[in-house]
């Protein structure tokens, strides 16, 4: 089996998620095979309408017992093909892209993981990018609100020390330059 293909009812899929999907189909349809009686024709139209108004089944193996009971109502003329609800096909949202050759899909895979991680890496760098910017607006506001009288009162403590020296040091000038005028 190749890299990334599984396998359910003899169809093969790429996509993980469609995958699980048509197999839970494929159990469902095999659950409701067994516990109902598909040859009462008027059960089997009750499900038809059931099956199709709920949209339960939504992948190739749905829409092929789908198309399967809704021959077996044709088949049997229980009613007209007018009136009978057509199986309704969706693709989620998806558009499916058929590929030439299996280079442009490992491409196209190789492609959507890289975008995939850089838009991974793009939502990191924001992340930090505001959490940075975060930290640089709390230190402005504190620079802002912390209180100024701190560094002047060191400041104006600092200046009146040296003034007192600076006096003390005249001080003595003073009295050394007096006794050098008495002692001569």
């Amino acid at each position: 089996m190749k890299e990334n293909e599984y396998k359910v009812s003899g169809y093969s899929f790429t996509n993980l998620q469609i995958y699980k999907e048509a197999k839970r189909e494929a159990e469902t349809i095999d659950y409701i095979k067994a516990n109902t009686d598909l040859k009462d024709l008027n059960k089997v139209l009750k499900l038809y309408h059931k099956l199709v108004e709920r949209k339960t089944l939504k992948t190739i193996i749905g829409y092929e017992f789908l198309k399967e009971l809704q021959e077996k109502i044709l088949k049997e003329g229980i009613i007209s093909k007018d009136n009978l609800p057509c199986i309704q096909i969706e693709v989620e949202g998806k558009q499916y892209q058929i590929y030439s050759n299996t280079l442009e899909h490992d491409r196209e895979q190789k492609n959507n993981t890289l975008t995939e991680e850089y838009r991974i890496r793009h939502r990191n760098s924001r992340i930090i990018n505001a959490f940075l910017v975060i930290i640089i607006v709390v230190m402005f506001i504190m620079s802002f609100i912390r209180d100024r009288s701190i560094s002047p009162n060191y400041e104006n403590d600092i200046i009146n020390k040296y003034s007192a020296w600076e006096e003390d040091l005249n001080a003595r000038e003073k009295a050394i330059e007096g006794q050098e005028i008495v002692q001569p």
